[in-house]
């Protein structure tokens, strides 16, 4: 068991290293070609934020162990909607934006209902068992390359979007919540960490040399292939020696092993006063892995869903519904403490209904 264990955390370790010099050599290489700050928020770093995901789940879907892939998005989302942003909201209550409220939540949870749509084949299908089919996972490649193009479109207009200087730098200097106080959303989110990106690399004394770049990509992708094959080696081990389904240890210990970089940067960012910055985060990798990751890993091979069900799809749907309504609702449009506590207690309340059910 401890080699399991052993394998799992040093996985989950070697998939964040991984994603982030990943991130790091892409936004470098596309800053010499003079991609925006735009286009580089909305491709490079937001599907490299979801890389460690991606990766466990494709790998889990080449290793026949699909069960795992399924539960880790499922697991993931549910942890990021509602326990990081819960824990958000009880730390440091904030307004959630228009464009937020009127753009981006709205599409979580079509991105979430489309999850369950594609995953829930025993509700919506009349099967013996849950499957996320080729054509399930096409349909989801779909709906993620008309949000891209969506989101590059409305997202030029915006004169709120991290501006550039004529240097070519994001204007990230500013204090961190000053630029929390735009109408921002997903991509004010992404395009801010790809300007922190550059401004932090420019502390780096290779930052001129391209080889660099490119080795932080070559590097990064190494570690998280290799990441990637540790934790499903560990996870579906764990399983097998202490009784509990793969969809379980997906659902809990993969996926709050990926998630906890989300729970450590959001609360930072919470107590910077960044929280609309952290939510655009959160709200913008969920839709990614439920649209991108899900459809990827289906593609390579159809997902079991083995036990993974109703509960928890209705739980993901029921999530990305709350943190929608629960600002609509609010007089100042805000996430308060008691919306906090309530995701909070919904997410023990949910794990203890996984632990039971094993």
């Amino acid at each position: 068991m401890f080699h399991d264990i052993l394998f799992l955390l040093l996985g989950l370790t070697l998939l964040v290293i991984g994603a982030n010099w990943v991130t790091d050599g892409s936004v470098a290489v596309a800053r010499r070609f003079n991609v925006s700050n735009l286009i580089i928020g909305l491709t490079v770093v937001a599907i490299g934020s979801t890389m460690p995901d991606i990766v466990v789940c494709v790998e889990s879907a080449m290793s026949h162990k699909s069960t795992i892939a399924l539960g880790e998005v499922i697991g993931a989302n549910i942890f990021d909607l509602l326990l990081v942003v819960g824990l958000m909201a009880i730390v440091r209550p904030f307004k959630v934006s228009r464009l937020m409220r009127g753009q981006d939540l709205p599409i979580l949870l079509i991105a979430s209902a489309s999850l369950w749509i594609a995953g829930d084949t025993i509700l919506f299908d009349n099967t013996g068992h849950n499957i996320v089919t080729r054509s399930a996972g096409l349909m989801l490649i779909i709906i993620f390359i008309f949000y891209m193009w969506f989101m590059i479109l409305s997202s030029r207009g915006e004169k709120n979007l991290a501006p550039e200087s004529d240097s070519g730098v994001t204007q990230t200097e500013t204090h961190v919540s000053s630029a929390d106080n735009s109408d921002g959303g997903i991509a004010h989110a992404h395009s801010y960490k790809a300007g922190l990106t550059a401004i932090v690399r420019e502390y780096d004394k290779f930052k001129g040399r391209q080889w660099f770049s490119w080795l932080l990509i070559v590097v990064g992708l190494g570690a998280l292939v290799v990441g990637g094959n540790w934790v499903v080696s560990g996870a579906s081990g764990l399983a097998v020696r202490i009784g509990m389904s793969q969809a379980m240890v997906a659902l809990t210990v993969v996926a709050i092993g990926n998630a906890l970089p989300d729970l450590v940067t959001s609360l930072t960012a919470s107590l910077k006063g960044a929280c609309s910055l952290a939510l655009g985060n959160i709200v913008g990798s969920c839709i990614i892995n439920a649209l991108l990751t899900i459809g990827l890993s289906s593609i390579v091979i159809p997902l079991d869903g083995d036990t993974i069900g109703f509960v928890d799809f209705f739980t993901l749907v029921g999530a990305s519904a709350l943190i929608w309504v629960f600002p609509l609702i609010s007089r100042q449009k805000m996430l308060g403490r008691t919306a906090g506590v309530v995701l909070c207690l919904l997410y023990v309340a949910y794990m203890v209904f996984t632990i039971v059910r094993g």
